[in-house]
């Protein structure tokens, strides 16, 4: 079985898109497909063939895609015309969307993982699987582990996702070591961030493995972060946050967060408001019990199982 995904990363992009990618990837593997994942932009990965996919004629797309592929598209600039194409050379057709961005080929599948995701089909007629519960996580953060609430907050993890070209990191650093200062605290640098000054009870982390991000996530007593994936992945491990919205594209999921609980900063200045209510044990403790109850990326071994199945049809 043959699986190619298309998708993007880099200045522009962010690293949201190829994220998810990869973790689908994972999914794919263990159930037998041969994965390849084209990635179009600046972002240089040894896990990705890198590919400039989106051009006029086609020409790249044809001699990716082969015969009789599940194809899986991630990408905010392939028009209508482009995912019609890709749909007619593929065997099964996956889109990955956010928000019902264009309409899709009629015979294609929709992938939106976001929480209520299913709010923006009400009229499209392609199979669509949508919600939290198809949320496609890497794989260290799918099994969940008790996360402990301690009566003071004691260690601190800011992570604002792959890209930090606003020096958000520095700011949000200060304000922290000022309102909190006898916290430990952890700065995870994505790929493009800028020099940091800091002080003596913080820790700068760049290059970390899944699975040392994930324990940071559940040693730490409060978090912040971006609003794309690493929120998602924060949530999934019960871990008390505040997001701040770094793109547009963020706002509608991150709102729908908040009524989840979660404290959302549009800018740096809410943040300092936004910490003082999570000050207290109790409310820490409500938000991650709450957060406990939510099923990030249920559904998705059924999802993959429904492919396969389409696959050897």
């Amino acid at each position: 079985m043959q699986a190619i995904i298309f998708t993007e990363a880099g200045s522009g992009f962010g690293l949201g898109h190829l994220s998810r990618c990869d973790a689908l990837r994972d999914y794919l593997e263990n159930t037998g497909f041969t994965v390849t994942i084209y990635c179009r932009g600046d972002y240089i990965s040894l896990d990705c063939t890198h590919l400039e996919w989106l051009d006029d004629d086609y020409s790249k797309i044809d001699e990716a895609l082969g015969n009789n592929n599940l194809v899986v598209v991630d990408s905010y600039y392939a028009d209508s015309k482009l995912c019609d194409y890709i749909n007619s050379k593929a065997k099964i057709c996956v889109f990955f969307d956010d928000f019902n961005r264009i309409q899709y080929p009629k015979d294609s599948i929709i992938l939106n993982g976001a929480l209520r995701g299913g709010r923006f089909y009400t009229d499209v007629k392609n199979e669509i699987f949508a919600g939290i519960e198809y949320y496609v996580l890497r794989k260290e953060f799918r099994k969940r582990e008790q996360k402990i609430i301690n009566k003071d907050i004691g260690k601190i993890l800011i992570t604002l996702g792959g890209n930090d070209y606003a020096n958000n990191t520095q700011a949000i650093l200060e304000i922290m070591e000022k309102e909190c200062p006898y916290a430990m605290i952890d700065v995870i640098l994505g790929k493009t961030y800028k020099p940091i000054s800091y002080n003596f009870n913080t820790n700068i982390h760049k290059n970390l493995s899944p699975s040392v991000i994930k324990n940071l996530m559940l040693d730490c007593d409060l978090a912040i972060s971006g609003g794309g994936v690493t929120m998602v992945e924060l949530q999934s491990t019960c871990t008390p946050s505040i997001a701040m919205q770094i793109a547009s594209n963020q706002a509608y999921q991150l709102r729908v967060w908040q009524k989840e609980g979660l404290r959302i900063a549009t800018n740096i200045y809410q943040i300092k408001g936004l910490l003082k209510t999570l000050r207290k044990f109790k409310d820490r403790k409500k938000l991650s019990n709450h957060l406990a109850k939510i099923e990030i990326g249920a559904k998705v071994d059924e999802f993959i199982n429904i492919l396969v199945s389409k696959y050897n049809a």
